[in-house]
């Protein structure tokens, strides 16, 4: 058949399909059947028009398609939806029983706070501390008992407070890792501070009549929304040390996982909550003078809102039949599996499949990172003790544990001494090139292909171009704001691009214009993404290092060992060193991978090879439709 003739015969199937493709409803089997169809089309075009530009339109065309086909099943406003209708709800009613026991906690521990300020007047003092309560006197007796709301820039106040509420949210979600007492002890803390600051107005309302009524119409305006997300976030620790104490028929690091995506959901529900609440009290609180059946009318609605979207509507939408969809919660398999390389992956999916091969590396590098992070901490401590004499920070409160990052940071530092900056130098790239070398090694089993040894060429210019990476990173974490944080955000790219280069076998030029090739094609997305789930567990880990409970528990032992106090600060030391090189070489590796995998799902939306796998297939008659 001419060229034409094909053209003729197939156009207004092919504008058809065109139409289709801009729809934003588009029918799943449409599209599948579409797929076959034009693949066909381009299987013909090849064989008798192999240089004609029917053969690239069809080509661009089937990609369209098989991306159509593979993607996510829910993308913008639809997705959008369904998590809001659909998934969360359903997702906080299987945690309605963490949400019990959350909300018995903290109605606890408010009576506790009103209990012991009753019986102790010192008590409100030593929890909300003696600044606090000489500043809420002055301003009763200066006639304006929440004058604290009214002081400070109101953008300001927005910023600080959302921060600051979205960090106790996060610290009562994570400490569900200490097997859930973690999170019961951080809502007994918040619990017994709201009762004993509401007892607090109760006591001074005896001698200022009205201050009682004026604190709860003026607190409750933000706390309605407040300290429900609070308690949520309590029951999503609650579930994820229930994962951990209870696997149930799954396995414990199934049930971690499991309990973990939940949790991660029902904190992001409460998010928008938390940030409408510090708004609330940055922008509207300050309006004492609003009448009081305003102000009431306002904190019942919020109560509604948080009552109705949190435990009516997940009730409705369980009787609705659909709690299947929970099923959508995916878990890797327990027995051995190969990894499929040829798919366009969500970013939950990598992320999961990231810790089924984490597992296997840990199984295989542990004992490697053990010996590896002693060897480190000796040699620092007897070539540069200028860095022990530095200190680290630890956390005297569980607010400041975010602090505790710069132990690591402090790691990048030059004036560390030149045995410190080797030491880090070797266990940062060994880390980074040991992970590589890892997935690069499976990817070629699964392929057929020939692996990689460890002494090659490819493995030479991949463990070049680690160290030239690391060592542009070494030097903008060393020059501080905002370099540090560039080196940090970074971090996806650089991993992406050792990955082009060792999978492919290519230069770096070629590396880079391909990475730039990912990036357009808004693949910087994808990698965000897994940069940011990968490096939140890789951050979790140095923020209990520098934790008071770490450190509480360090200084229990300190007492039973029979050395002199500078003896055991050297002890401790060490074992903090220990810790954080442990924690690079054991870490790093789930940035890695995470990267890698994540690497190959963009390598498929870009260049179809398993699309170009069909259609080989259709071409040698194997294509089973």
């Amino acid at each position: 058949m001419r060229e034409t003739s094909f053209i003729e015969q197939n156009k207004k199937k092919w504008d058809e399909f065109e139409t289709i493709l801009k729809q934003e409803r588009r029918d799943p089997d449409k599209l599948s059947e579409l797929f076959i169809q034009v693949t066909d089309d381009l299987s013909y075009a090849r064989t008798f028009y192999p240089n004609r530009s029917v053969k690239v339109y069809l080509n661009n065309l089937a990609q369209k398609i098989f991306r159509n086909i593979y993607r996510n099943r829910f993308s913008g406003w639809k997705a959008f939806f369904n998590f809001w209708l659909e998934e969360l709800p359903l997702v906080i009613y299987e945690a309605r029983k963490e949400f019990y026991v959350s909300l018995i906690v903290f109605f606890i521990a408010m009576g506790i706070g009103v209990l012991s300020s009753a019986y102790d007047p010192e008590f409100p003092k030593f929890i909300l501390g003696d600044g606090y309560i000489e500043m809420i006197k002055t301003n009763i007796d200066n006639g304006d008992p929440m004058a604290v709301y009214k002081s400070g820039q109101q953008m300001d106040m927005f910023l600080g407070i959302t921060l600051n509420n979205l960090r106790v949210a996060f610290f009562t979600f994570l400490l569900g890792l200490f097997a859930s007492i973690g999170t019961v002890g951080f809502l007994l803390y918040n619990g017994i501070m709201v009762g004993t600051f509401q007892y607090f107005f109760l006591q001074m309302n005896a001698d200022h009549p009205g201050v009682l009524r004026e604190s709860l119409l003026t607190i409750w305006m933000h706390g309605s929304l407040e300290i429900p997300a609070i308690i949520i976030a309590g029951a999503a620790g609650v579930s994820l040390g229930k994962g951990l104490l209870f696997p149930g028929t799954y396995t414990r690091f199934q049930a971690f996982q499991l309990s973990a995506r939940r949790g991660l959901n029902v904190m992001l529900g409460i998010t928008p909550v938390i940030i409408l609440a510090a708004f609330i009290e940055s922008f509207l609180t300050r309006y004492t003078d609003l009448p009081d059946a305003v102000r009431i009318f306002f904190i019942l609605f919020c109560f509604a809102f948080i009552i109705g979207y949190f435990i009516v509507f997940p009730f409705v939408k369980s009787r609705s039949g659909r709690s299947a969809k929970l099923i959508e919660f995916r878990l890797p398999a327990t027995e051995k599996r190969i990894i499929d390389f040829h798919l366009i992956k969500k970013s939950s999916e990598v992320f999961a499949e990231t810790f089924t091969l984490y597992n296997k590396f840990l199984k295989k590098h542990w004992k490697y990172g053990m010996l590896l992070s002693a060897t480190v901490t000796t040699i620092i401590f007897y070539l540069s003790k200028s860095y022990y004499e530095k200190g680290f920070y630890y956390a005297q409160s569980i607010f400041d544990s975010f602090k505790v990052i710069q132990n690591v940071f402090g790691l990048f530092r030059y004036d560390n001494g030149s045995a410190s900056i080797f030491c880090t130098t070797a266990v940062t790239a060994l880390s980074v090139f040991s992970a590589q070398f890892f997935l690069t090694r499976i990817f070629l089993k699964n392929e057929n292909r020939k692996p990689i040894r460890f002494f090659s060429i490819r493995s030479l210019n991949s463990g070049v171009l680690i160290f030239l990476l690391f060592s542009i990173f070494f030097i903008t974490q060393s020059s501080g704001f905002p370099f540090s944080y560039l080196a940090m955000f970074l971090v996806p790219f650089a991993l992406n691009l050792i990955f082009i280069v060792t999978i492919n076998s290519t230069s770096w030029m070629d590396g880079i214009i391909l990475s730039i090739r990912y990036l357009r094609s808004g693949g910087w997305v994808r990698m965000i993404e897994t940069y940011l789930m990968t490096a939140l567990i890789t951050f979790l880990f140095f923020l209990i290092t520098g934790s008071p409970l770490l450190w509480l528990y360090f200084e229990v032992m300190s007492w039973n060992l029979p050395f002199k106090p500078e003896t055991v600060s050297t002890i401790l030391t060490l074992s903090m060193v220990f810790l954080i090189y442990l924690g690079l070489y054991l870490l790093i590796p789930l940035l890695v991978l995470g990267a890698g995998l994540q690497y190959f799902s963009l390598r498929e939306v870009n260049e179809g090879t398993q699309l170009l796998s069909h259609i080989k297939q259709f071409e040698e008659g194997k294509y089973a439709r």
